[in-house]
């Protein structure tokens, strides 16, 4: 057996737990019926998509960079290299 390490937010990690112990799984054990259907299947075993709303970070950052767009007192770069220059700074 090999070991595997994953990161994952404190409160996932509850809500994984809470799962695992009410259908009796391990965290461990649901990871490898992934990981084997994976195998078996040749794809990722559901379907993954994009939510038609995006999340509060994701406007966050939206409205981050039309703000940014916006003001004239933020820098802009029609040269790339001087766009590097200042980012190794």
């Amino acid at each position: 057996m090999a070991n595997l390490t994953i990161s994952m937010s404190a409160e996932d990690k509850a809500g994984i737990s809470a799962f695992c112990e009410a259908t009796g799984f391990t965290i461990s054990s649901l990871f490898n019926v992934f990981t084997k259907a994976v195998l078996r299947e040749r794809r990722i075993p559901f379907t993954i998509f994009m939510p038609e709303q995006p999340n509060a970070e994701t406007i966050a950052a939206m409205e981050e960079g039309e703000r940014i767009a916006r003001d004239p007192n933020v820098k802009g770069y029609t040269d790339l290299k001087e766009l590097w220059k200042d980012l190794e700074k």
